[in-house]
């Protein structure tokens, strides 16, 4: 990992720590390896104010793009809820993609659990109320 750790914004700490807390009252056999990923995450991540955070840091909502060692690259926006998951341009944090990549930074080589091929985070675009800001490999 480019810094070392799981970086995460504050409010997407405590919206990821809350949804972990309501799984605890049910049971979701088809996501466990999601939640155990997320909830390591969550639990060693560093925790930042967003004008702290490093750039390039993959978070709630932002637009992720990323490639296997094939070549084939893909693009999405990470999304905290299933239901927001429309298309296949939105990736839900519950899934093992999204656990896998939540407080990772471009550059970052990531190993999926279910065997597939090693992804690089190639891109992270951070979408806010405001702003908009893009962060790639090509920029540093």
């Amino acid at each position: 990992m480019k810094f070392g750790d799981v970086i995460m914004e504050k409010t997407d700490y405590l919206a990821l720590k809350k949804i972990l807390n309501f799984h605890k009252y049910y049971h979701d056999y088809l996501q466990n390896e999601a939640w155990d990923m997320l909830k390591m995450s969550v639990d060693h991540a560093k925790i930042c104010d967003s004008s702290e955070l490093p750039e390039g840091i993959v978070g709630l909502h932002s637009m992720v793009t990323v490639s296997e060692r094939s070549g084939k690259k893909q693009t999405f926006q990470l999304v905290l809820e299933p239901m927001e998951v429309n298309d296949d341009k939105k990736v839900s944090v519950r899934s093992i993609l999204g656990a896998a990549l939540i407080g990772r930074s471009v550059g970052d080589h990531v190993k999926l659990p279910n065997g597939s091929d090693q992804i690089t985070i190639e891109q992270v675009e951070w979408i806010g109320t405001n702003d908009r800001m893009s962060y790639s490999t090509k920029n540093g």
